[in-house]
């Protein structure tokens, strides 16, 4: 029987617990015990680690700890970001097996630390990216807790190479938010006679004769790329998420009605290969009543109850938003990128339990990071299709190095191959192409 990691820490909070937990379970798994106790620790004749001050015996992993996972409340913290073997580090200490306190780093990437500092918003009130201390130092492309994690394991192996480490799987989660189902099929008599109207005031005659082509069943809707999307699917043997929209009709809020045969029709149809979750509106702003009325209208569609989610234009405000989806039965959010740039929002590719900064305690809804997004590449960046697929090669190449779970984020209407969008499900079939491989 290989022999557990004794951990030495002089106080054992819930921070503190928390990130012993990401790193030794899902990190580098591995069975490990938390000591207080530092006559049981020198004892101990097995793999040691010492996270604390300083030095307790020659023979030792030492991680020479600062002050934030002892510390309560929410605080500025003075950061300097440095290069080490590669990777950017910060939380540096005088001495240790690691020149970094990386339980700290890693801490105040996952927990969204900087995302309760006062911080710039942008006009959707959201965090902006360049706000965030891994844009401004170039290490947002990258997991980088998930990489501190190997330096750690490599350092544990290399003094006690009994240690067994169980490893982790690459995985592939292709999901698609449905904003706006389609283009012109499941609205009523109202909304349907304004939309041509406003097609005929701009002399948009082409969108007339499509809409009416649509609405006599002549040609298929244009947004209605759902056939498609479940043939490649069904060929790289894929289990995707739908993110429905089923908010009240606002300025943000477009889908056609949760109510509408449409809806229903298409719901039941995607349930079938696919796992439903809800897309909380732009207006819900994390109000729990709101989110659950929308839930129960998705839920009654499909008999079945609702446990993902990933919020309308990434419309994340923490720690409420987290708090809501937790208290309607939310276990998994897919919500955690930026909208302007790929990368790693959190600095991590591994599925992790929220942490609740207020509160100082762990809620029981799992991040699940998303790494790129299509709008992000066109809209935000301008990219060719070309660039677009590069860059998204490499965010899976890192992740598959990582053995974490890569996730993109599509909309259907990007994939209909009209207007804006010609020639972008090329980039579609190239990533399920690399990332199923």
């Amino acid at each position: 029987m290989s022999a557990y990691l004794l951990i030495y820490t002089p106080k054992l909070t819930s921070r503190v617990k928390y990130i012993f937990s990401l790193f030794f379970e899902s990190l580098i798994t591995t069975s490990y015990k938390i000591t207080t106790d530092i006559t049981e620790f020198n004892a101990y004749s097995g793999p040691r680690l010492n996270y604390s001050e300083g030095i307790i015996t020659d023979k030792e992993i030492f991680i020479h700890s600062t002050d934030l996972l002892f510390a309560s409340g929410i605080h500025l913290q003075n950061i300097t970001v440095s290069d080490w073997d590669g990777l950017k580090i910060f939380y540096q200490t005088p001495d240790g097996s690691l020149p970094f306190d990386l339980f700290a780093a890693a801490f105040y990437m996952v927990s969204r630390y900087e995302e309760y500092l006062p911080y710039e918003t942008d006009k959707h009130n959201r965090f902006h990216h360049g706000s965030s201390l891994a844009f401004k130092n170039h290490f947002l492309n990258v997991p980088i807790v998930n990489l501190w994690a190997e330096k750690l394991k490599s350092v544990l192996l290399k003094a006690y190479p009994e240690i067994a480490f169980r490893e982790n799987t690459y995985s592939f989660i292709p999901t698609v938010d449905i904003d706006i189902a389609y283009a012109h099929l499941g609205r009523d008599f109202t909304l349907t006679m304004g939309s041509f109207l406003k097609a005929i005031s701009k002399f948009q005659f082409n969108v007339v004769a499509e809409k009416i082509a649509v609405l006599l069943h002549l040609k298929k809707d244009p947004y209605d790329t759902f056939d498609y999307q479940e043939s490649l699917f069904e060929k790289y043997k894929l289990h995707p998420i739908y993110f429905f929209l089923a908010g009240k009709r606002g300025s943000n809020d477009k889908n056609i009605s949760p109510d509408s045969i449409a809806f229903k029709r298409l719901a039941k149809k995607l349930n079938v290969f696919s796992e439903i979750g809800i897309h909380p509106s732009y207006q819900s702003e994390s109000n729990p009543e709101i989110v659950s009325g929308e839930m129960k209208k998705v839920e009654r569609v499909i008999s079945t109850k609702i446990t993902s989610s990933r919020q309308h234009f990434l419309r994340l405000r923490l720690p409420e938003t987290y708090r809501c989806l937790a208290e309607l039965g939310i276990t998994d959010d897919y919500t955690m990128i930026f909208a302007g740039v790929p990368g790693f929002r959190a600095g991590i590719c591994t599925p992790f339990l929220f942490y609740d900064l207020q509160a100082d305690n762990v809620l029981q809804i799992k991040v699940h990071s998303s790494a790129v997004m299509d709008g992000t590449m066109k809209d935000y960046l301008n990219l060719s299709v070309e660039d677009a697929t590069k860059i998204t090669k490499e965010l899976i190449s890192i992740v598959r190095k990582c053995k974490g779970e890569f996730i993109v984020i599509w909309h259907n209407d990007n994939l209909s191959e009209t207007r804006q969008w010609k020639g972008w499900r090329a980039y579609f079939e190239n990533i399920l192409k690399e990332a199923s491989e």
